[in-house]
């Protein structure tokens, strides 16, 4: 008879142990595969994109080429994962090296630590290599904001909507949306924020995380007097991207202080929503945001773990 772990299904223990491994054992960035690859990516991006084309041509060449890049690569791993001894193995290993959790980042760690010791500018240096938009002249309060918004929204796309997938749909379907968000991430930087050849493939992102980010907010709203209703009918139908205003908000009404705001972006400027009150963030509100992202990713984890217990139970009757 086959070996049956206790508890919890098997996918269940699979996610677990993939979650863990992605936070405890942090690969250093020169030795890391993922930088080579987004590297390729943005290669040809720079060979397809045309700040002169029209928006037909823009959306047309990004759409296409990220699901030449997608399509590619995922049939590779599929059929990979069909052959291999250990499958589930070669799965881990692959979602491993996608996903990212910025909460372990050293640089980051140290640009909160830096922060506490007004090093502002060796802070907008280390920013700089994580951020899209400019950082060489961010005030404090905006350093601030923009490694609560950075890591925040990091942490959900890149580490907490691929386990969940993973969980939910499986390996195939938490590969295809690291692909598609890696493509996403690398075209943004090619183009301008404004350019059909970022919106292009963001508009993919957009809708595979529209439920998702909206589920994962939801125990951010059960703060007693919390503000994030009222911030979500302010702030989100107005927001550049309403997927992380989404987030932003909520997270602004549990913490209650102000995100978001214009950005400079290759030194112009864009008017992005300011959420949430006049209170401007201090420098404990950066370890306020983490403690509001584990709190939703610990109920979320309670909650599937409970089910999953009642589930073995019935079964076992």
């Amino acid at each position: 008879m086959a070996f049956e772990l206790p508890f919890f299904s098997t996918g269940a223990w699979q996610t677990i142990l993939l979650a863990l491994v992605s936070s405890l054992l942090v690969i250093p960035s020169q030795y890391h595969p993922t930088p080579l690859f987004r590297l390729l990516i943005s290669k040809m991006a720079g060979r397809i994109y045309d700040a002169n084309a029209s928006n037909v041509y823009a959306s047309f060449s990004s759409l296409l080429l990220s699901c030449l890049i997608v399509g590619c690569v995922a049939i590779l791993a599929i059929g990979i994962t069909s052959f291999a001894q250990y499958p589930v193995a070669f799965e881990l290993l692959i979602l491993f090296l996608l996903i990212n959790n910025p909460y372990t980042n050293a640089k980051l760690k140290r640009a909160a630590w830096l922060l506490t010791q007004q090093q502002k500018p060796v802070v907008r240096d280390i920013l700089s290599q994580f951020l899209r938009r400019d950082s060489n002249n961010l005030s404090e309060s905006g350093l601030i904001k923009a490694i609560i918004e950075h890591q925040s929204l990091s942490y959900f796309r890149h580490f907490f909507l691929p386990l969940i997938l993973y969980y939910c749909l499986g390996f195939n379907a938490a590969l295809i949306y690291c692909l598609f968000l890696h493509c996403a991430n690398v075209f943004s930087k090619t183009a301008p924020p404004d350019s059909q050849f970022s919106n292009a493939t963001n508009t993919i992102i957009y809708y595979l995380e529209f439920l998702p980010i909206r589920l994962f907010c939801l125990p951010l709203l059960l703060k007693p007097k919390t503000q994030g209703f009222r911030y979500l009918a302010l702030f989100v139908d107005n927001g550049y991207q309403k997927n992380s205003c989404f987030l932003l908000a909520c997270l602004s009404g549990y913490l209650g202080v102000q995100l978001g705001g214009p950005a400079f972006y290759s030194g112009k400027r864009y008017s992005k929503t300011r959420i949430g009150p006049k209170t401007l963030p201090q420098q404990k509100a950066i370890k306020q945001a983490k403690n509001a992202l584990m709190f939703a990713s610990v109920f979320w984890l309670c909650l599937i773990l409970f089910l999953e217990i009642i589930y073995a139970a019935t079964n076992h009757l």
